[in-house]
Parts: structure tokens; C-alpha cells; sequence
């Protein structure tokens, strides 16, 4: 199977939102496709195809099916969307994690509206409130089309730095050091209960398990321990086969349910900013990902995680010590056929905090979607709803704080506002 090299720096934005709100500059990097540019930008809409965006792409690197490019005339042939695709690729601290082969149809505006995105620190009000930042990890690449390659499912290609970490996550410990499971310590007190965590932790090992129960110390960064290879390993694996995960709670509580046919329960527990909420995501991810096997994603499989943002944005809010802090209790219902296939899901919630709407503490915020709103209106929206700045609001202006250090709320509103879609809004 051909491998393919990216350029992974960090970059500005790939996508450039137009005033009719329609219209995106996606941008398509080349890698060793062309030596003159790094990328090209195509205008596109939601709706158009990967196929077209690859046609535009090709033309303007003046690409043909024969392979020839450059600026020496010529255009792109009329089957030149049979020889090159556009890849998905996340990447993290500079080297490439994962890619994943879109399909012709699918929507590559859609997709990367879904993307998060970040503001660097250093960046002017006028950026942080417009479209300059910079995408977490994401980029589109134009490459040739590789017949072996599926289209749909996330895949790891063979990288130094991930195979490295994958090794250091599978050393056992040295015996009498450090415990992947606590109920393994000779002595077992708060004293020596903590050394251990500590210990694992300064390994990089933030998970620990307590006979079948499994504790996370959040690092606040991302490792490389959730791609698909992982989720591979840990497929029909007893606890504490493997070293602790995530991925192995959910596949155990996956497994039993089609062995036992019984209905099966996964609680998560913390304080703010224990990382609750990214713990609901990864399982959410695995149990789909078991569940279609690797191929691309249901409709339902979609919806159900495409309403993450959804959630986050009505029932999160910045706090003293948590920039995005769950104001509300889930209960998350995930339904299966028979056949282990994802069927439907539930969503209840619990506890919302209703006393923030009208009142924050100092240094703390109303819920995110106030702010996504006044941040990602156009002109017409702000017109119809009477919008203004949000220390003209009494109910978001108690607090003197109205941003986020690190997050683009223009995008953030475009992101909420395409997975409303997703999950059936209108």
C-alpha cells in the first residue's frame, strides 16, 4: 500500500467563512504533488462533492490523470477525478496520527465546519473575533488515488513517533514500582494509593485501574493512544489483559452485552476539569466504532456523535477552573440490534444549573451558545434579532468576562450550527 508524506506545521486557517454564509474557501494541501505551492484554495459551498473540490484542485495545479503538472499549460483531464482523492488527515505535535480517504460525495465544507478550532494566544481581539486561528490538528490533502485504500474509516499510518508511544504504552512496569491495577498494592493506603497514580502519571500512563473500575488523571494534552490501532488491540480483550484504557471498559461493556444479552452500564464520575466530558466522548467513539467495524459511520453512528457540540454548547460553561465545564448531568442511552449494530440513542439530562443564566461569579460565564451567537451572526441575523456586544447584556455582562483564551466562538457557531443539522434541527 502506497504511503504518502505530509507537511504537518502548524497553519493558518483552512476555511475562510464568506459574508453570505454560504460560500467557504476550503484549502487543499499538495505535499509532494507540487514543489511551487504547499496548497491551493477552491470556494465551495456545503454541498459540493470531495470530487468537485478534487477537479478545481487539480485544475488550478494543472494536474492531469497522466501525472504531469506544473505551470507549462494544459488543463486538467476530463478523468482526472479517478486518479487523484482528497485525504482527512489529523495530526498532533507535528507528526501524522491518522488519515482517512473521503468519499467522492461526501462534504468536505460539512466536515471541516465540525473541526475544532483554536485562537493562539498571541493573537489581536480582531482575530480572536474573526476567522484567523488555527484548526487543532486537521487538514485536507490532495493525493493520488490509492486503489487499496477504503473510503470511510480512519486509518494509522506507520509513524515513528506513534509506534514509539504505542511501545512505551506497552512496557510493563517495573515489579514493585508502579501497579496498573491498585488492588495489586502490597499495601494499600491513601499514601502509597497516590505514589502509584503519580508514579504511572510521570510514565505517561494516565490510566489505572482498580479492579474493574478505571481511573483517569487528566494530562490537559493529547496523546496518541485513541487512533484505530488502539481501538483494534483492545477489540474482545479481558480487563487487565492489556494495559488500562478507556477503550477497554467500553469494549468490555460492549462484548458483555451481546454475550450476556443483558442490558449493560458504564458510569463517569470527577470534579470540574477531571476530564468527564472528553471520557464521554472516547466512549461514545469506540462503541460506535465496534460497531460498525471499522467502516464508515451510520447515519445514526453520525448523529449520535455529531451531537456533542450540541450539548456542549447549551450545557457547558467557562468556570474559575474549567474553560469548558459541564453545567448539567447526561444519561447517555445507546440501543443495539441483535446483530451489534448501533440502532438509536437516548439522551437525558439532569441538574441543569439554571442559576447561571441570570448570574455568573467573577471570572465565570453564561453557557457558550450566548457568546457563539454574538460572535458567529452576520450582519442580517444581527439585524432580525436585534444582536449586540455581549457587555450590553445584564444576564452575560455580571462577570467582565466574555471570552475564552484559545477558542474562535465565530467558528464555534458555525461548528454548533452545522451539528444541529446533523441531529435533525431545522
Amino acid at each position: 500500500m502506497a504511503r504518502y508524506q505530509y507537511d504537518l506545521k502548524p497553519s493558518k486557517i483552512s476555511l475562510i467563512r464568506r459574508l453570505s454564509m454560504e460560500s467557504f474557501m476550503v484549502r487543499v494541501y499538495t505535499g509532494p504533488l507540487s514543489d511551487e505551492v504547499d496548497h491551493v484554495s477552491v470556494e465551495a459551498e456545503k454541498g459540493t462533492s470531495a470530487e468537485d473540490i478534487v477537479a478545481v484542485a487539480c485544475r488550478k495545479l494543472r494536474l492531469s490523470a497522466s501525472g504531469g503538472g506544473g505551470h507549462g499549460g494544459g488543463g486538467a483531464s476530463s478523468d482526472v477525478r479517478q486518479h487523484f482523492e482528497l485525504a482527512e488527515v489529523f495530526s498532533s505535535g507535528g507528526q501524522l496520527c491518522k488519515e482517512r480517504r473521503l468519499d467522492s460525495t461526501e462534504n468536505p465544507v460539512a466536515l471541516q465546519l465540525l473541526w475544532p478550532k483554536v485562537v493562539p494566544p498571541c493573537a489581536s481581539e480582531s482575530e480572536a473575533n474573526g476567522s484567523q486561528g488555527l484548526f487543532d490538528g486537521y487538514r485536507f490533502y490532495l493525493r493520488r488515488r490509492d486503489p487499496e485504500a477504503s473510503a470511510g474509516g480512519w486509518v494509522v499510518r506507520d509513524q515513528s513517533a506513534v509506534d514509539s508511544f504505542l511501545l512505551a504504552f506497552l512496557t510493563q512496569p517495573v515489579a514493585g514500582k508502579e501497579f496498573p491495577d491498585l488492588c495489586s498494592l502490597p499495601d494499600l493506603n491513601e499514601h502509597t494509593l497516590l505514589h502509584n497514580l503519580k508514579a504511572r502519571f510521570n510514565q505517561k500512563n494516565i490510566y489505572t485501574y482498580v479492579g474493574s473500575i478505571l481511573i483517569a488523571v487528566n494530562p490537559f494534552k493529547f496523546f496518541p493512544i485513541y487512533n484505530p490501532k488502539y481501538v483494534s488491540m483492545y477489540q474482545n480483550k479481558r480487563l487487565g489483559e492489556l494495559p488500562p484504557h478507556i477503550f477497554a471498559v467500553a469494549d468490555a461493556a460492549y462484548h458483555s452485552m451481546l454475550r450476556l444479552r443483558q442490558n449493560q452500564c458504564i458510569v463517569i464520575s470527577g470534579e470540574s476539569g477531571s476530564g468527564k466530558t472528553e471520557s464521554t466522548n472516547l466512549l461514545l467513539h469506540h462503541l460506535t466504532a465496534l460497531s460498525h467495524k471499522g467502516l464508515h459511520g451510520s447515519g445514526v453512528e453520525q448523529t449520535i456523535l455529531g451531537a456533542g457540540p450540541v450539548l456542549e454548547a447549551f450545557g457547558n460553561a467557562k468556570t474559575v477552573h474549567n474553560n469548558n465545564s459541564s453545567r448539567f448531568g447526561k444519561f447517555i442511552q445507546v440501543n443495539y440490534k441483535q446483530n451489534g449494530m448501533v440502532h438509536g440513542a437516548i439522551v437525558e439530562k439532569y441538574l441543569l444549573e439554571k442559576s447561571r443564566i441570570v448570574f455568573q461569579a467573577r471570572d465565570e460565564r453564561n453557557y457558550h451558545v450566548f457568546y457563539y451567537l454574538l460572535a458567529g451572526a452576520d450582519e442580517k441575523e444581527r439585524e432580525a434579532f436585534h444582536l449586540s456586544s455581549a457587555d450590553k447584556y445584564n444576564y452575560l455582562s455580571q462577570s467582565a468576562c466574555y471570552s475564552v483564551e484559545g477558542v474562535d466562538e465565530q467558528h464555534e457557531f458555525a461548528r454548533l450550527k452545522q451539528s444541529m443539522e446533523m441531529v435533525g434541527f431545522s
